[in-house]
C-alpha cells in the first residue's frame, strides 16, 4: 500500500554504502522507520529532504509486520537552514528531535505533538542566541501534556490546596507541585521558577513574555524539567543529545556559536 505523510526527520542511519535508514515522525502515522535506497548517492532523488531537522512530504510503501518500510519519495517543505548553519541552534534543535524520538513509540499517532515540535523549532530559528534554552523548555513542558503527564504547577497536586509563600516542593512522581516535601525524587524550587513554568506551560511562542526568561533561575528550571522528563521515560537512559547540550551550556553558548556542526548521519 502506498502511503503519503507529512513529517519531521528526526535522525538517519547508514544502512549500506548507498542507502539510509530514516526515523521520521509523521502527522498521519506517528513515528516511522524507513529505508531510503540510494539516498547516500551524490545524485540521490531524495535531495536534502532526508537531512535531520527537515520537515517535508514523503511517500512510502507500507507492508504489515515489516520493521523498515520502503521510502519512495521525499520533498522538502521546511529545511530549517539557519538552524543547521549555527552550532548552538543545531544543538538545541537536535535535542528536541532526540527527545521526540526518545519519548514516542512507533506508529503512535500524535499530530499535536508534532506541531509542538515544529513550533519549538521555528522558535529556535528566530530567537536571540542567548535565549535558545527557552524553546527547549517550551517543548519539554508542552510535550508532557501531549503525552498525558502534564505537570501540575498551580497548586498542590495531592490536595488541591493553594500554595504557601516561599519555596515549594516539586515531585516528578506525584506529578508536580506539592504542599510539603514527600518521599522520592524531587527538589525545592523558588516561587519565581514555579510561576515561570506555569506561564510557559500555557503560552504560545508569539505571546510569551520574554522578560520572564531573564529573571528566572536557569539552572533550577533546567534541573526541574530534566528530572521530570527522565521520570517518565521507560528506561533510565538519557537521550544522547543531553551530553552535547550540557557541554554547550557549560562552555557558554557564545563560545560554540561559530563551531562546525557535527555530522547528521550515524552509522549502524
Amino acid at each position: 500500500m502506498i502511503v503519503r505523510v507529512d513529517g519531521l526527520v528526526l535522525r538517519t542511519y547508514r544502512m549500506t554504502e548507498s542507502s539510509l535508514a530514516v526515523v521520521l515522525f509523521s502527522r498521519e502515522q506517528g513515528k516511522l522507520r524507513l529505508a531510503a535506497k540510494g539516498a547516500r548517492r551524490p545524485k540521490s532523488r531524495f535531495g536534502a529532504s532526508l537531512q535531520p531537522i527537515t520537515f517535508g512530504h514523503y511517500l512510502y510503501y507500507r507492508k504489515p509486520a515489516r520493521d523498515l518500510q520502503t521510502l519512495s519519495e521525499g520533498d522538502t517543505v521546511e529545511p530549517f537552514s539557519s538552524i543547521k548553519s549555527d552550532y548552538a541552534r543545531l544543538t538545541f534543535a537536535s535535542t528536541i528531535c532526540d527527545l521526540l524520538d526518545h519519548m514516542t513509540l512507533e506508529e503512535d499517532r500524535n499530530g499535536i505533538l508534532l506541531q509542538t515540535a515544529l513550533d519549538a523549532l521555528s522558535w529556535i530559528d528566530r530567537i536571540e542566541s542567548d535565549q535558545l534554552e527557552l524553546p527547549l523548555w517550551y517543548f519539554q513542558l508542552k510535550s508532557a501534556g501531549c503525552l498525558g503527564y502534564r505537570p501540575h504547577l498551580s497548586g498542590c497536586v495531592m490536595t488541591g490546596e493553594p500554595l504557601v509563600e516561599g519555596r515549594v516542593w516539586f515531585s516528578p512522581e506525584a506529578g508536580g507541585i506539592v504542599g510539603r516535601r514527600v518521599e522520592g525524587p524531587g527538589q525545592w524550587i523558588d516561587q519565581t521558577t514555579r510561576r515561570f513554568l506555569e506561564s510557559l506551560q500555557i503560552a504560545t511562542p508569539d505571546r510569551f513574555e520574554m522578560n520572564a526568561f531573564d529573571t528566572v533561575d536557569r539552572e533550577e528550571t533546567r534541573r526541574v524539567l530534566r528530572t521530570f522528563q527522565m521520570a517518565h521515560f521507560e528506561n533510565d537512559r538519557p537521550p544522547r543529545s543531553f551530553a552535547a547540550l550540557d557541554r554547550l551550556l557549560s562552555g557558554g553558548i557564545s563560545m560554540a556559536a561559530d563551531a562546525t556542526p557535527w555530522a547528521s548521519e550515524r552509522t549502524l
